[in-house]
C-alpha cells in the first residue's frame, strides 16, 4: 500500500502532502511530478525543497532561479523545428537527475514535449475550454504510468484541491475528480477539503513558516503557478495580470500564439472576445492593444479561472 500525492510544486498540492503526511505518518509515501518542461526556474526550486520538507530528505543543493538558463527558443525558430531551448532541456534534466537521486520517494515524470509543441502536434491550440497541454503532458502520460506501477486495490492519490475550489473534486453531482477516479477504481482524496483543526498550520501558516521559501510568481500576483504563468485556461484576469508584470514574457507568449494559428492556417487564439455578448477568438496581441488603449480596465476573475485543474481536467 502506497499513498501518493500528485505533486504540481505549487503551494496546494505541497500543502495537501503535508496534511496527508500528517494523518498517516507510517505509510509508504511517495510524490509524483508531472512535468510540462515549462514551469518557472523557481518553481522547479519550491517543488525539490518542499519535497525534501515534506519526506524529511535534507539537501546540500539549491537552485538559484536568476542563474538558470531562459527556456525561451530563439524568435527565429520555425514552429515546425520548434522543441524548446535546448540549454533550458539540459539544465531540466540536470537537476531532475540530481534530485531524484537525492529525494528517492520523488517520481518525476517527463512525457518529453512542452504546451507549445502539444498544439502543434495535435494541430489545437489551447484555450480556456480546451487544454490539450494537459491532457497530454500530465494527464494521460501520469494514467499510463499509474496503471503500470500502481494497485487500485490498495493504494491511494492526494490532490491539492481545497475548500475554494471543492468541486473539482466533488460537485455533488458525480462529477469532479474524486468520483470520475472512483468509478475508474481509484481512490483520490482531498486533504486540504476537511477539517483543518488537527493541523491548523499545514492549512493556514505561510508556506516559509513550514519551513520553505515560496515561488517568486505568487509574489507576482499569480493566482496559481502552473507552466511558468503561460497558463491557456488562466483568463483574462490572469492574461492582464501577466501582460503587467511580465510583459517580455507575455511578447514572447503572443509570438508562439501567432506562430501556431499561422501553422494551423486558422483563425484561433488562447483567449476569447466576450463583448457584446458574441464569443469570437482574441489573439494575446489583440488582448496587448486593447488593454493599451484602455488603461483603466480592470478584468475579474471568473469561477473556475483560479487554476487550470491540470491534473484534474475539472473546471
Amino acid at each position: 500500500m502506497t499513498r501518493y500525492t500528485l505533486y504540481s510544486g505549487g503551494q496546494g498540492s505541497f500543502r495537501a502532502a503535508k496534511v496527508d503526511r500528517a494523518q498517516h505518518p507510517d505509510a509508504d509515501y511517495r510524490l509524483v511530478f508531472t512535468d510540462t518542461l515549462y514551469e518557472d526556474a523557481d518553481t522547479y526550486r519550491f517543488l525539490i525543497e518542499s519535497a525534501a520538507n515534506v519526506l524529511g530528505r535534507k539537501l546540500d543543493w539549491t537552485i538559484d532561479a536568476e542563474a538558470a538558463p531562459d527556456y525561451r527558443a530563439v524568435a527565429s525558430t520555425p514552429i515546425e523545428e520548434y522543441c524548446g531551448n535546448p540549454d533550458w532541456r539540459a539544465w531540466l534534466a540536470d537537476i531532475r537527475e540530481r534530485a531524484m537521486a537525492d529525494i528517492p520517494e520523488l517520481i518525476w515524470l517527463v512525457e518529453g514535449r512542452d504546451p507549445w509543441e502539444v498544439f502543434r502536434d495535435r494541430r489545437y491550440l489551447g484555450n480556456s475550454r480546451i487544454d490539450p497541454c494537459s491532457e497530454m503532458l500530465k494527464r494521460k502520460f501520469f494514467a499510463q504510468w499509474r496503471a503500470e506501477n500502481c494497485d487500485a486495490e490498495v493504494d491511494t492519490f492526494a490532490i491539492g484541491i481545497g475548500d475554494w475550489e471543492s468541486h473539482r473534486f466533488d460537485d455533488g453531482e458525480g462529477g469532479g475528480v474524486g468520483p470520475r477516479m472512483a468509478a475508474e477504481g481509484w481512490n483520490y482524496c482531498a486533504p486540504l477539503i476537511g477539517d483543518p483543526t488537527e493541523h491548523p498550520s499545514l492549512f493556514y501558516a505561510p508556506v516559509e513558516q513550514l519551513g520553505v521559501a515560496p515561488a517568486r510568481n505568487y509574489g507576482l500576483g499569480y493566482l496559481h503557478d502552473n507552466c511558468g504563468g503561460m497558463c491557456v485556461k488562466g483568463g483574462q484576469a490572469h492574461w492582464q495580470n501577466r501582460h503587467t508584470k511580465q510583459p517580455l514574457r507575455f511578447a514572447y507568449d503572443a509570438m508562439m500564439e501567432r506562430k501556431v494559428r499561422a501553422y494551423l492556417g486558422a483563425d484561433v487564439s488562447i483567449l476569447t472576445d466576450r463583448r457584446n455578448k458574441e464569443k469570437k477568438p482574441m489573439t494575446l496581441d489583440q488582448f496587448a492593444r486593447r488593454m493599451r488603449r484602455r488603461p483603466d480596465l480592470l478584468f475579474d476573475y471568473l469561477p473556475g479561472e483560479s487554476g487550470c485543474g491540470c491534473m484534474t481536467g475539472a473546471a
